[in-house]
């Protein structure tokens, strides 16, 4: 299973039940609005991380968003010490 965090901006002007329609998108967890420096964030968990690209274009594509940050979760298990000279075994 491939997992993602999606971190965005809105629009001050588009109503705040935009949330709704990225709850809606297959293979979005959660959504919810935050404060700070992005407006919200939507948890995607897919089957292959071609689907997380079909599900952050679907979010970008929604009337309002202004910009978006990608963030692929990385498993431990899948990094190898060899690759990253951490030496964390």
């Amino acid at each position: 299973m491939e997992q993602a965090l999606i971190l965005g901006k809105i629009s001050h002007r588009v109503p705040k039940d935009i949330i709704n329609k990225f709850r809606k998108i297959r293979g979005v967890s959660e959504a919810n609005l935050i404060f700070g420096p992005y407006d919200f964030y939507a948890t995607i968990q897919t089957e292959t991380k071609e689907r997380m690209g079909d599900i952050a274009f679907q979010i970008r594509s929604i009337e309002g968003v202004l910009d978006s940050l990608t963030c692929y979760v990385v498993s431990f298990s899948d990094i190898r010490p060899e690759a990253t000279g951490s030496g964390i075994e």
